[in-house]
């Protein structure tokens, strides 16, 4: 009976060793499984981040990865995979939490903070945009452009004519790229000139001409597609003079007393025009006719003030509108506008007469 008691015990003893074995055995398993897990999602997060990231390599060193975290549109909607620096996007702007301010440079392909307000742990946004075929575009493609101006009346305060004079912008709706911006944005000169001629007279006429002819060449301009505006010719001359006080014999006076430009136009438009187009010569729309159209450009020979302007024969003529000679006269030509289209504008086309790049 003793020996049947000790047996019992013994296999009790042996069963509760087992259970406890098999307790802990079950419990380093359950404990494997945990540790496992979480390096298994600690290593996933940090291939993800670590592939996220890799856009901002360099290019922040106020932050760390653990810092800042990205997210992206691409053309407005919300993308899957980040693009890279050869596919057909460009980043156009940034938005961030916690008033970081942030841009992205398409050059190094990342982002670069402007201003951290010493923020660390913060959200940004990237929007990207498909890049237009325009983007593609050569000199001396045809683009179809159309200002939206309808009408504009040239007051006699501009071009000291006596009577207010009538131009339609949209008439001009043919153009021609003779350059393209590093910041992406096109200038383009009018295929064709003004079908009405604009009168400038007298030495007001010649004091206002590059500021007006410039005034004129913003009616051409359309919000949202362009930043900007000239007339042929300008080249960052003085705009208006407020005096004529060359004297007669001098012609080393200054640029603000009449004395002509600084630097005229034959070193910058008539260059761009020649190279792009390969001729300096326009016709109106109207007639198809070549004519005569000014230049933004005013010259003085000691006793005349005169102004510049392309014959209809691609020669740059002088004409006097004030002087010893001829006294005070009144000039009338057509007017050529150039335009900048903003960068990344949208345009189908081939850029061919027939078949020209098509903005609106």
């Amino acid at each position: 009976m003793g020996g049947g008691l000790l047996e019992t015990n013994n296999q009790l003893e042996r069963f509760t060793k087992n259970k406890k074995s098999k307790k802990l055995t079950y419990s380093i398993i359950g404990i494997l499984v945990i540790i496992g897990s979480i390096t298994l999602f600690k290593t996933y997060a940090f291939f993800e981040e670590k592939k996220e990231f890799n856009v901002l390599k360099g290019t922040i060193p106020e932050f760390s990865q653990e810092d800042i975290q990205i997210s992206f549109t691409i053309d407005g909607e919300k993308g899957n995979q980040f693009p890279d620096k050869t596919s057909r996007y460009v980043g156009k702007t940034v938005t961030c939490e916690k008033k970081v301010e942030a841009s992205w440079n398409n050059e190094t392909w990342g982002l670069e903070i402007i201003n951290s307000h010493q923020q660390k742990r913060i959200n940004c946004s990237v929007e990207f945009k498909t890049i237009s075929e325009f983007s593609e575009a050569k000199l001396g493609d045809y683009v179809s452009y159309t200002p939206s101006k309808t009408n504009y009346e040239i007051t006699s305060d501009l071009t000291g004519y006596n009577t207010v004079q009538t131009i339609n912008p949209s008439e001009l709706n043919l153009w021609r790229i003779i350059r393209k911006n590093s910041d992406g944005s096109i200038e383009m000169v009018s295929e064709y000139i003004s079908n009405e001629a604009i009168s400038f007279y007298g030495k007001e006429g010649y004091k206002n001409l590059v500021a007006s002819l410039n005034t004129i060449a913003k009616q051409y301009e359309t919000e949202g597609i362009t930043i900007d505006s000239r007339s042929f010719g300008y080249r960052n001359q003085t705009q208006n003079l407020t005096e004529l006080s060359c004297i007669s014999g001098n012609s080393n006076c200054l640029e603000s007393q009449g004395g002509g430009d600084a630097v005229h136009s034959v070193e910058h438009d008539v260059e761009l025009v020649l190279k792009a187009l390969g001729r300096i010569t326009a016709k109106n729309p109207s007639q198809d006719e070549l004519r005569p159209y000014f230049l933004a450009s005013r010259y003085y020979d000691t006793i005349n003030y005169l102004i510049r302007y392309v014959a209809s024969n691609g020669v740059i003529y002088l004409l006097s509108m004030a002087g010893a000679i001829h006294g005070e006269s009144t000039i009338s030509l057509a007017f050529r506008p150039i335009v900048i289209l903003k960068s990344n504008i949208d345009a189908t086309g081939k850029g061919l007469k027939e078949n020209s790049w098509k903005i609106n």
